[in-house]
């Protein structure tokens, strides 16, 4: 009797429950609103609720922390697959910002309009004056006079497949706080601004955006040279489990902290359990989505604190009460002890190192989305950031874990999909370089994933050439 083969990649174990109570009066019940009509997972509405809210408060307010003053910005990873509406319930999350949006571009079509007449009329004010001035320093004189009007800031709210000079772009000349917010998440990962030759450089500057410090481009061939100040940058990107596992294994995006900075979650998928109900109401007449929706408008149509002198946001700070500061320390140590050498957390200590961050950036986020005038972090609040901290701490942890398989495993368990697929009991190498899947076509791959699938026990082969493939492929779901 032929020994059972062993999986190429072990299991990810189960996700936690979702903590949604801890997201507070008025995202808590948004969320459950659109995982119940849209049906979709308590985590995967959360991200989208939380998300939405990060973009709209991010421009009013900077939020204390126990290693200085931190933005309201975060970067938000939700894994699902394709079918369990990630854009549905993504859609229905920022409906004020594309309204919002709409908004901003009706505006700008009156003011560039109005701009671009204004320059005329420059021009020829300075023209004339020009021609009126008996001397150099006259002319200096009466250009002073002449005001410019400072070129109305474009539409630019959110975008999904920016490269990183094309978001340098965005943020010179759009609104100071942006997004990118993409349902197509693997576009944005598998596109130019992360492809071999810029993904280091975009990494280190969607980090800095994070960290909310300046952005500067510097370009010898057109001796351009910009700083940003004060712009804010939140992202949210709905991808398939592939294209995640991609990204979650990379050994640079851990060792350079882009890992880091993200609130990663996969929910179990709901598929066969979404029976059709005519009761269910239609989200723009639930009570508890107008509620939020009101919250998030609120935020963006509130005029934000700039910086005359630099350009950019000069956002007021969210400080911590004495109480949810002392919650925050408490957490804080605990968390650290964690990452010393044998320690539950040591494995992820990148992570766990900016976990009590995070849970400053939602506490904040979820002090103003309540109150856009608070001006403190109460102890409530930082109860609900922490838990919703150690819910990502937990998804970070059991995720990384699972994603950290070598290409030629990850190989390897494409072919054997595509083995299952084709119900083949035999095949050669020849065969799986002519029809295999894409990127096993030629001869090192293939014979590479081949080998790695005879070691794991799921082919057997006498010669080299020809190989059996085990009963148990085709006996069991279990495809890895």
């Amino acid at each position: 009797m032929l020994d059972p083969p062993t999986p190429l990649i072990r299991s990810t174990p189960p996700a936690a429950p979702y903590p949604i109570d801890a997201l507070g009066p008025i995202l808590a019940p948004a969320t459950r609103a659109i995982a119940e009509i849209v049906q979709v997972p308590a985590a995967l509405a959360s991200n989208s609720v939380l998300a939405t809210a990060a973009l709209a408060a991010q421009s009013h307010a900077d939020v204390q922390t126990l290693g200085g003053l931190r933005p309201l910005s975060l970067f938000v990873l939700t894994i699902a697959q394709s079918g369990d509406r990630k854009t549905a319930a993504d859609d229905v999350a920022l409906r004020p910002v594309r309204e919002h949006t709409k908004h901003l571009h009706a505006e700008y079509t009156k003011s560039i309009l109005e701009w671009e007449i204004g320059q005329e009329s420059l021009k020829f004010n300075r023209s004339k004056a020009r021609k009126d001035a008996e001397s150099g320093d006259a002319y200096a004189d009466a250009i002073k006079k002449i005001a410019a009007t400072p070129k109305p800031r474009a539409p630019w709210l959110i975008c999904s497949e920016p490269t990183a000079e094309g978001l340098m772009r965005s943020l010179a000349d759009g609104q100071y706080g942006q997004g990118i917010y993409t349902d197509e998440g693997g576009q944005f990962l598998g596109g130019h601004a992360m492809s071999e030759d810029a993904e280091l450089r975009s990494i280190a500057m969607l980090s800095k955006a994070w960290q909310g410090a300046p952005l500067d481009r510097v370009r010898a061939t057109d001796r351009e040279h910009i700083i940003l100040y004060g712009r804010r940058l939140s992202m949210h990107l709905l991808v398939q489990p592939d294209v995640a596992n991609r990204m979650l294994g990379k050994p640079l995006y851990r060792s350079q902290g882009f890992l880091a900075r993200w609130l990663i979650t996969a929910p179990d998928s709901l598929a066969g359990t979404r029976l059709h109900d005519p009761t269910r109401p239609d989200p723009c007449d639930d009570p508890r989505i107008e509620k939020f929706w009101d919250a998030v408008a609120a935020l963006l149509n509130r005029s934000a604190s700039e910086d005359a002198e630099h350009g950019g946001l000069n956002p007021p700070v969210l400080t911590l009460s004495p109480e949810a500061r002392a919650l925050l320390v408490a957490a804080y140590n605990e968390t650290e002890t964690a990452q010393a050498r044998n320690g539950e957390l040591v494995a992820i200590r990148e992570w766990a190192s900016k976990s009590a961050e995070q849970a400053c950036r939602i506490a904040g986020i979820l002090t103003l989305i309540a109150d856009p005038d608070a001006h403190l972090v109460t102890v409530e609040a930082m109860t609900g950031a922490l838990t919703v901290m150690q819910f990502h701490l937990g998804e970070y942890a059991r995720l990384i874990g699972s994603a950290d398989v070598p290409e030629h495993i990850l190989r390897a368990a494409r072919l054997l999909e595509w083995i299952k697929e084709k119900r083949l009991r035999t095949l050669t190498p020849r065969k799986v370089m002519q029809y295999g899947p894409g990127g096993i076509r030629h001869g090192s791959a293939a014979k590479e994933a081949l080998r790695a699938l005879a070691e794991h026990g799921w082919l057997s082969t006498e010669d080299g050439k020809t190989y059996r493939v085990h009963p148990a492929t085709f006996a069991t779901e279990e495809t890895v």
